[in-house]
């Protein structure tokens, strides 16, 4: 997985505003700003583009290269509509790279259709079918299409030259976590294709004025972690002992149970033998007993929105070294530190770090995960990047307050850093900061 995303994004009152077309009576503000070094991170922060949403922030930190992980967004201004997608790639950056260009107007294209057909908006069921139709059919075009017309064209074609061309986005693979907010309904839906995960946090005062940070899980991982993924792959392969590995979380080796393209994971064994024969294929796996192991088919769920609310997208990295709920309480403590003037600002200066203990994050903590696995070290947080919430987030699960390992993390060069940094590519954390005149 060759990068991680993290996106956060907070909700406005909307009775304040007025979105979709010319004749919106809110002034979008709109400032971006990108900085780059030689490690290849990015930091990137955006107000005022998206309906009902106050600000994106993001901040990339590649881990190899090229990176195999990609992001999507769109706005709809007058539909209120508004997409946000990561899709962490794996085996190489050809599936990610196809979901960046046709997931989301695919998306659009079926939910249109769908909101033709009613006067008012859908409840979330037939959105949720819309998702997992989109999924599915555009895999099937990425993994079983692809080979239907290799297989059609006549012998004397250069069918191992157009496999090496056509078969890409199937040959390599992407999980895929994609959210849907509906500004007008204030309304998100969020769909997972594989083990990245979104979380949202929602501000609650307690009796004494203080301010905490509700966790609200919006995906569950599709891992050999997950109960209900095991019950299903056991239930779909029956007596194969080796199909899952529970205290890895992995299937047959791998650390997802669902995602796009990774055809040798869903083709039948007769199909491989025929690729390796013809067309420059792999040979088939030892293991490959009843594919298709690998499905594209998303879960969804739906949360109305409350103002204060946000939510964190990102790939598996994010969460191999911090929880839901370190994620809730980091951005909770960014907030109540910064205030919602600072949100505002674009303040690119130094400032000076406010440690922080886990047990002073903003947030319930449940579990006793006090270390980061990958190194471990205690976790210790800090709190000093005032300019941008996402590099915030990259900061503490690269390392935090510990500046030797946070920093050795950053200068350690691919390949190396593949193995080391295991958190890569963050998208952007969402504040509340919309202008209106």
């Amino acid at each position: 997985m060759a990068t991680r995303f993290t996106r956060i994004w907070g909700q406005l009152p909307r009775s304040r505003y007025a979105f979709g077309g010319a004749s919106a009576s809110a002034i979008y503000l709109f400032q971006s700003s990108r900085k780059s070094d030689d490690n290849g991170r990015v930091e990137q922060t955006s107000v005022g583009t998206h309906p009902g949403i106050a600000r994106v922030d993001s901040a990339s930190v590649p881990s190899n290269f090229p990176c195999e992980d990609r992001m999507s967004s769109l706005t709809i201004p007058s539909s209120a509509w508004s997409f946000w997608a990561i899709y962490d790639g794996h085996s190489g950056h050809q599936t990610s790279a196809l979901l960046e260009q046709r997931l989301i107007p695919t998306l659009v294209e079926k939910l249109q259709d769908l909101y033709r057909q009613t006067t008012k908006a859908p409840e979330k069921e037939p959105i949720h079918q819309v998702f997992k139709n989109a999924c599915l059919e555009l895999d099937d075009e990425i993994v079983n299409k692809t080979v239907e017309t290799i297989a059609s064209l006549p012998e004397t074609a250069p069918r191992m030259t157009l496999a090496a061309t056509l078969l890409q986005a199937a040959r390599s693979g992407s999980c895929a976590l994609v959210a849907f907010y509906e500004a007008n309904l204030r309304r998100l839906h969020v769909a997972l294709v594989g083990d990245s995960r979104a979380i949202l946090g929602r501000p609650r005062q307690l009796s004494d004025g203080k301010t905490i940070y509700d966790l609200h899980i919006l995906s569950v991982d599709h891992n050999a972690k997950n109960p209900a993924e095991i019950a299903r792959l056991e239930a779909a392969h029956p007596n194969e002992p080796e199909l899952l590995n529970r205290e890895t979380g992995r299937l047959l080796g791998w650390g997802c149970s669902r995602a796009f393209g990774d055809g040798v994971m869903k083709w039948t064994r007769d199909i491989q033998t025929w690729m390796e024969k013809d067309l420059l294929g792999s040979k088939p796996r030892a293991t490959l007993l009843t594919p298709p192991y690998f499905t594209a088919e998303p879960e969804v769920t739906t949360i109305d929105i409350q103002p204060g609310d946000f939510m964190i997208m990102a790939s598996d990295g994010l969460w191999d070294n911090l929880t839901s709920e370190d994620a809730v309480g980091l951005v909770g403590a960014w907030i109540d530190r910064w205030g919602i003037e600072a949100l505002r600002s674009f303040d690119m200066g130094s400032v000076a770090g406010h440690r922080l203990e886990r047990s002073e994050l903003p947030v319930k903590i449940t579990d006793k995960q006090d270390k980061y696995p990958w190194w471990n070290a205690q976790k210790r947080f800090i709190n000093a990047d005032s300019f941008n919430a996402a590099s915030h987030l990259v900061r503490n699960a690269l390392g935090g307050a510990n500046t030797d390992l946070h920093d050795a993390l950053l200068a350690t060069p691919a390949p190396r850093s593949r193995y080391q940094r295991r958190v890569l590519f963050l998208l952007g954390r969402r504040c509340l900061t919309l202008f209106q005149r």
